[in-house]
């Protein structure tokens, strides 16, 4: 009878001799992420107590969130970084990537066609007044 290769993979291991509980469990722990961990605009929103639209519209205006730039995803939802938010509500400065801000208002600016015609009215008011300048 062959024995299954999988649950011999994830059988534990002997404890050493001389191990406590402690030791059992320190070993049980999964490994930090290397990456920083992303969360939702919701989830960013709670944190600060404001609301979600709030993260939007900023970076819809802006490129960023008091200096924190998100990840925007193919399906179009926004990923903050979950250190930043937590240094922003420490408050400690978070220095926004010009890089991010630069490529968000050109993908902006690439499809004038998607930019919904009251923002287009209220940018074409501001380059003939001056406002912008």
């Amino acid at each position: 009878m062959q024995r299954n290769h999988i649950a011999a993979s994830i059988s534990p291991t002997a404890p050493r001799p001389g191990a406590t509980v402690l030791d059992a469990l320190a070993a049980a722990r999964p490994i930090a992420p290397t990456t920083p961990l992303k969360i939702t605009t919701e989830e960013a929103a709670e944190r600060m107590r404001n609301r979600p639209q709030t993260w939007r519209a900023a970076y819809c205006r802006d490129g960023h969130f008091h200096g924190i730039t998100p990840t925007k995803l193919p399906s179009r939802r926004l990923l903050w970084d979950s250190n930043e938010v937590d240094a922003l509500i420490a408050g400690q400065t978070v220095k926004a990537d010009a890089a991010k801000i630069a490529a968000h208002f050109e993908r902006k600016a690439a499809d004038a066609s998607k930019v919904p015609a009251h923002l287009r009215a209220k940018a074409e008011k501001r380059l003939t007044s001056g406002e912008g300048a």
